[in-house]
């Protein structure tokens, strides 16, 4: 019982709702995101002319939806399951070995003792699968047939291109499936209404026929702070689409084109869509006003990336552009960020303009003993204010540091700054929040944190915040 118990919490989960700390943090190695091909090439493997590769620091190299959130791809499955949690579940990278909270011999014994004995009946946890270093290995079958992940089933059409993540590169996960799932799922404590609540709920889908072509969705649950019986029994259905395009993508430079609904992209990706930055404009991720129709164009050539897109309101209706431009490296980020909304009507939330800087630094590249990663953002925005209708200008800043203590743990630290109100006296925000990322097994990450609220109407408000999340 007690190894069926182990092996459930284990493996159950694959794929994880990354953050852009993850991303910027992930530039220390290539194996955090995939084998390195060691075993059989010496030399690493053949880096391939820049319009082939697929590695870059955008949302893309993790995310089946480029912009970020939601499904994972098979570079991200394999980071959430060898780097970000304590007990890895694919071979961790080598630039981690030192930072093990659990000594290594126990852990791997751990693992050996749970995880289902490797094919060729030893019980090695990390067998060494065959593994391609260009892509004419790929096509003489080298790796292939990798069936790992349990939420990726079947091929694609006509077999692996030259652009798509190919078998073997990515432990025993399947790198390019016909079919993938997964779920977010997040139950959060909230002292200020002292009480539990489900603050995400979401599932995910894709369907990749043939390469460069896929089709993918989110069914998101609405957020609510009142408890589980408010977001069932509220006015409107207690799910909405978040995401439902169709995407060519995997072209060269890692350009894509998606037509459907989705978030359009702007400014940080950020988990925490109470942050300033994400609730101001008008991204929360937890609410159906905020996605739109449109289509879509990106492209992000290892470290710069670019994204344009067009669309209409879901609900508001009216017609929008945003963009998204800059360059991500390995140890830092700069880009800047625009988006125009067009609404009429009397209930409309009328036009928005809005534009933005982004950055980040990350001395964790540099040096395995500055554990550090850092990143920022402000934005200003203009749109009529609620009662007078009156144009009013905003803005909202964010800054956020993370401290790489062990594998599985950080500590965070965050500000947020914001002004509904550039004119009036009374709409400062600010709030400041120290917390753990603590994620013990791949699919399982617990976020308590400690926030203090300073607004200027009501004055200092301290509250406790705690998040369990589990994905698959």
């Amino acid at each position: 019982m007690r190894r069926l118990i182990f092996t459930l919490l284990f493996l159950a989960p694959s794929s994880a709702f990354a953050l852009p700390q993850y991303a910027l943090r992930s530039g220390r190695t290539c194996g955090n995101c995939h084998v390195s091909p060691t075993y059989q090439d010496t030399d690493g493997w053949n880096n391939p002319e820049l319009s082939k590769r697929k590695c870059n620091m955008s949302c893309m190299a993790c995310h089946t939806n480029p912009t970020g959130g939601g499904l994972r791809n098979a570079s991200g499955r394999y980071y959430g399951e060898s780097t970000l949690s304590t007990m890895n579940m694919q071979e961790r990278s080598y630039s981690d070995y030192d930072r093990e909270l659990i000594d290594a011999g126990v852990r791997d014994a751990l693992l050996r003792y749970l995880w289902t004995p490797a094919d060729d009946g030893s019980a090695d946890r990390f067998p060494g699968f065959p593994i391609p270093s260009n892509y004419a290995q790929v096509l003489a079958g080298v790796g292939q047939n990798r069936v790992g992940g349990r939420t990726s089933f079947g091929k694609p059409f006509g077999g692996p291109s030259e652009y798509a993540f190919w078998d073997g590169r990515y432990g025993d996960l399947n790198a390019d499936p016909m079919f993938a799932l997964g779920g977010d799922l997040r139950a959060a404590y909230w002292s200020g209404s002292e009480s539990f609540f489900p603050m995400q709920l979401d599932l995910h889908a894709s369907f990749h026929p043939i390469e460069h072509l896929t089709f993918a969705g989110t069914l998101a649950g609405r957020g609510r702070v009142s408890g589980p019986i408010a977001t069932v029994t509220q006015d409107r259905l207690p799910f909405f689409a978040r995401n439902a395009y169709a995407m060519a993508h995997e072209l060269p430079f890692m350009a894509y084109a998606k037509a459907g609904i989705f978030m359009p992209g702007f400014g940080t990706y950020i988990a925490d869509h109470t942050s300033f930055t994400r609730e101001y404009f008008e991204m929360d991720v937890s609410q159906s006003e905020d996605t739109v129709v449109g289509v879509e164009l990106g492209v992000a050539p290892n470290y710069p990336y670019a994204s344009v897109s067009a669309f209409s309101g879901v609900e508001d209706g009216g017609f929008g552009l945003a963009a998204n431009v800059g360059w991500r490296d390995l140890a830092w980020s700069v880009g800047a960020h625009a988006m125009m909304k067009r609404r009429d009507g009397v209930d409309s939330r009328g036009d928005l303009d809005a534009i933005g800087v982004a950055w980040g630094l990350n001395p964790f590249t540099l040096s395995n003993s500055i554990p550090v990663t850092y990143l920022g953002e402000f934005s200003l925005g203009r749109r009529p204010a609620p009662v007078t209708a009156e144009a009013t200008t905003f803005y909202a800043m964010m800054h956020e540091v993370w401290v790489t203590l062990f594998n599985g743990v950080s500590l965070r630290l965050k500000y947020d700054l914001g002004n509904r109100d550039l004119g009036g006296s009374a709409g400062l925000q600010q709030r400041f929040i120290v917390g753990t990322d603590l994620s013990p097994v791949a699919g399982l990450t617990l976020q308590p944190q400690v926030r203090l609220l300073v607004d200027r109407p009501d004055g200092v408000r301290p509250d406790f915040f705690m998040q369990a999340h589990i994905w698959f």
